[in-house]
């Protein structure tokens, strides 16, 4: 069934190519990102089946404006703008955080506000929060990154218990590494090209999953980590002095 799609984080990455192939497979989507000059090429690319919304998610005005002026309600929004900011080993830097959870967090759940109302009144409708396994358990360099996605994980865990009477859907997206401009060109163990992450999505998303977590090898491997007991992960995850 041919849907319309919201989706964040269109102009590169994970987003870029989720409004790629959701256009080749016949679906209306509206990108939102920053740059206007990336969306701008990709709906030159994509044709009249694609809307660029030049879109800062961290505005929360902007984005009720955004989400009201569209044309058509869309049937699945797809909340992917993110950022990674590795910490230092050196020193503590809260303003990391606050950057990460504005983006990664909050960027998501204004666009729930904004919409939620009106796909409840239309009793349909599925949000998807693309999270990370990272937000298993914490990371070496990478405590904002997981925290916010963990926020994400257990928020959307929250609505679907709290709002699912009433037909909306929230689906939880757990990727592992996948090769995007944020892995800023990093090899990294069981890397999947984006093509193949944006197809098990979309499939996800088409079938009705409630989350769909990617590769199984490294989902393997955080269970394992998730069950292991503090002091042993600890050791083996390492707390090194910086030189």
């Amino acid at each position: 069934m041919m849907a319309v799609y919201l989706i964040t984080g269109a102009s590169s990455g994970i987003g870029e190519e989720l409004s790629r192939q959701a256009v080749a497979a016949g679906h209306t989507v509206y990108g939102a990102a920053r740059r206007a000059e990336a969306l701008g090429k990709l709906g030159s690319a994509l044709g009249t089946a694609f809307t660029p919304v030049v879109l800062d998610v961290t505005d929360k005005k902007a984005v009720n404006a955004a989400c009201l002026s569209l044309s058509v309600l869309p049937d699945v929004v797809v909340l992917n703008a993110g950022v990674g900011e590795n910490e230092s080993r050196n020193a503590f830097d809260a303003s990391v955080h606050e950057r990460t959870f504005t983006v990664n967090y909050f960027g998501a759940i204004y666009i729930v506000e904004a919409l939620l109302p009106a796909f409840m009144k239309r009793g349909a409708g599925a949000f998807v929060a693309i999270s990370s396994l990272a937000a298993y358990r914490g990371l070496p360099l990478g405590g904002a990154y997981g925290a916010s996605k963990a926020a994400l994980t257990t928020a959307f865990e929250s609505m679907r218990v709290t709002y699912g009477w009433s037909g909306v859907r929230f689906v939880t997206v757990h990727p592992g590494f996948v090769d995007t401009p944020i892995q800023n060109g990093a090899k990294l163990p069981f890397m999947w090209p984006v093509s193949k992450a944006a197809r098990r999505i979309l499939h996800g998303i088409d079938h009705g999953r409630r989350d769909i977590t990617f590769p199984w090898i490294i989902r393997l491997a955080m269970l394992a980590l998730v069950h292991m007991p503090a002091w042993l992960y600890e050791r083996v995850m390492g707390r090194k002095r910086p030189k």
